[in-house]
């Protein structure tokens, strides 16, 4: 609901920062400089994880991740990252399957502690746990420092006033005001166009989501006639809350409908979306209607994949911004991850003796997919079904089962304790592979969450993205089976 982070300061020039999303400040073309991460992560990674890692996103709605370095963890947790940035650059660190955030500026040399996960966390792989991250070389008009600052004092007044923002009295309407201009002039007296960018919105996202102003009130006041920050995050977090009725109103229409599945013209899609009054600008009816493109998962019945794609593919060319060009080729790209028809991924992953393995290699025979881990009940209850599966069509179809475990000898030691699911116990040679890079996983294959399904063909393309799991994927075996006879 609200661009936040929290800071807890525990001495002049350290501090820790919790969780939190800001923005990514591009004001024009400088040259990039290095920026220095050093410091230790908690030992309780060390078990599991070998490296740290940094990310930024390369655009606010495809939000497609890009690495921007990694540093190897030593014995005792520490680790040295470098990389280039032009300007204040929104990050997230990545130890395990642990998440933190931060704001890197050029130029800087910055030593942390990655600090351990909250005890009580589940373990996922789809969505990555937050933690915090101490500061030990920083200052208190550091850019970390006043936005952590700013943020307490932001959700002191939303405490104190829980009641009314809940209940929208009109009463707020000026408390908001009187507040905002107190932290305005509070903290414009440092001078940093990305801090006082972080305000702005935050004030934005408050005022649009108690709807005190009316949304045309709120247009005007932050949209119209203003600078559309494609690449700042913190607009774009306001940008998606602002339109997200719009685009959903649009998506459930019948004229977008025909226009999306039948015309498949991004120049005619553009020009309904413009009949909106909010979208008059080419450059946000760009990005309403990547936006709706991107969500259109969200109407499975409604929208067909391959078209979705042709105006995207259209989208690349077409958009007048250079921005909303590159957001429309990395939509594209996620959305075709594991589009039927397609090749399977070549990533190769490990079997028992610890040779490469392809999904190419098992071309000749329809191919069912499974991504587990050990720790995972729904994994594991779902796989005691494929032995009864694998006896009636094991000859037409292979079964291959890649874990995600943290260590392959995991997975090994689950197999034994499991004797009935191995591939000599069940016959027709049920494989079993290792893959310890979640990360690369998820890109090639769309694996959002485990237990995933998928079904290749006999040539190697996805036949079924997603397929159903053990328990009703029958029905479709039986037809693969009437096929082959």
């Amino acid at each position: 609901m609200y661009n936040v982070f929290r800071m807890l300061k525990v001495g002049a020039k350290n501090f820790i920062l919790f969780s939190f999303f800001s923005a990514l400040w591009i004001p024009g073309p400088v040259f990039s400089q290095n920026v220095i991460i050093k410091g230790n992560a908690d030992s309780s990674y060390l078990s599991a994880a070998r490296s740290i890692y940094a990310y930024t996103d390369e655009d606010f709605i495809s939000y497609k991740e890009k690495e921007l370095s990694s540093g190897l963890l030593d014995a005792k947790g520490n680790f040295t990252m470098n990389f280039s940035i032009n300007a204040p650059t929104y990050i997230y660190l990545v130890v395990d399957n642990a998440k933190a955030e931060m704001i890197c500026e050029p130029n800087k040399t910055y030593e942390i502690k990655f600090l351990p996960k909250d005890s009580d966390a589940v373990n996922t792989l789809s969505f990555s746990i937050p933690t915090g991250l101490e500061f030990s070389n920083s200052s208190d008009t550091e850019l970390n420092y006043l936005m952590a600052d700013f943020s307490n004092r932001y959700e002191a007044f939303l405490e104190d006033h829980r009641g009314m923002i809940a209940k929208k009295e009109p009463a707020l309407f000026g408390k908001i005001d009187t507040i905002k201009t107190l932290f305005t002039k509070k903290y414009t007296a440092y001078n940093n166009s990305y801090l006082n960018n972080f305000i702005e919105y935050t004030f934005a996202s408050l005022e649009e989501n108690v709807s005190l102003k009316g949304k045309q009130k709120i247009y005007e006041q932050y949209i119209r006639g203003r600078k559309i920050q494609p690449g700042n995050y913190d607009y774009m977090a306001f940008f998606h809350q602002f339109f997200s009725s719009t685009t959903d109103m649009l998506m459930k229409s019948g004229k977008t409908q025909m226009e999306i599945n039948s015309k498949q013209i991004f120049s005619s899609l553009l020009e309904l979306y413009k009949q909106n009054k909010f979208l008059s600008n080419d450059t946000l009816c760009e990005m309403a209607v990547l936006k709706s493109l991107s969500e259109y998962y969200r109407y499975p019945s409604s929208y067909k994949t391959i078209a979705v794609l042709a105006l995207l593919e259209q989208a690349e060319k077409q958009c007048k911004s250079a921005t909303n060009r590159e957001s429309a080729e990395n939509i594209y790209k996620k959305l075709s991850v594991m589009n039927p028809g397609k090749p399977v991924s070549a990533m190769g992953f490990l079997n028992s003796d610890g040779k490469q393995v392809s999904l190419s290699d098992f071309k000749g025979k329809y191919v069912y997919l499974t991504f587990w881990t050990s720790w995972s009940a729904a994994s594991t209850q779902e796989m005691t079904l494929i032995p009864d599966l694998k006896k009636l069509y094991g000859n037409k179809i292979a079964f291959i089962s890649i874990c995600l475990d943290k260590s392959q000898e995991t997975m090994n030691n689950f197999l034994k304790k499991n004797a009935h699911l191995s591939a000599d116990k069940s016959g027709y040679g049920w494989t079993f592979l290792y893959c310890d890079n979640y990360k690369k996983v998820k890109e090639e294959f769309n694996v959002l969450t485990v237990p995933a399904y998928f079904m290749l063909d006999p040539k190697g393309n996805v036949f079924k993205s997603p397929a159903p799991g053990p328990s009703e994927i029958e029905p479709v075996f039986i037809k693969i089976k009437k096929k082959q006879q």
